[in-house]
């Protein structure tokens, strides 16, 4: 009996619930406040195309001379817009509750207060307004930053991937791409 009564209390504190335990009313209302103000879903409206843009900008690296073929190029800008482009409808208000939850475990009610105030003074509403149009002139910039080493790491990824399926011929099936192996 007491073997059992050890056992089960055991489950019950390795379980996630326990180890996750929820915020308090006014902490989790705080975050969600937070949310509301911070307004994540019109920033993604707002960021997403112009990250399809960016997107479609890097696919041109998969050619030589960066010379993707025109009709190629029309195509994979208007998939990248469509998914990215749309990506605000995943900011549903369930996920935005999660997100707030999130939030609620990293900082007390009131750091969110503070950071919900800070968020109403006019640079920051500007920095919101603005950072859609920053994010999609710097992603360029870090792309060209990257671009470098970019096909040495991808040569060695694609390596680490080969040598794996040659020595685990049984997770062929598992990839995604074709062209990963």
């Amino acid at each position: 009996m007491m073997r059992a009564a050890i056992f089960a209390a055991a489950i019950a504190l390795a379980s996630p619930a326990f180890a996750q335990a929820g915020p308090d009313a006014a902490t989790l209302a705080a975050a969600r406040e937070l949310m509301r103000i911070s307004d994540v879903q019109g920033q993604m409206r707002a960021i997403g195309p112009r990250l399809a843009d960016t997107a479609s900008q890097q696919m041109q690296l998969m050619f030589k001379d960066d010379a993707m073929p025109d009709g190629l190029r029309t195509e994979l800008t208007a998939a990248m817009q469509a998914y990215i482009g749309s990506i605000d409808s995943i900011f549903t208000p369930a996920f935005i509750d999660e997100m707030a939850v999130l939030y609620a475990r990293h900082f007390s009610a009131e750091e969110l207060r503070r950071i919900a105030t800070l968020m109403k003074d006019p640079v920051m509403e500007k920095f919101r307004t603005e950072m859609p149009a920053l994010m999609s002139e710097m992603m360029p910039l870090t792309f060209e930053a990257m671009k470098p080493g970019q096909q040495q790491f991808m040569a060695k990824i694609k390596q680490i991937v080969a040598d794996w399926m040659a020595q685990h011929p049984q997770d062929k099936a598992k990839l995604r791409s074709p062209i990963a192996s």
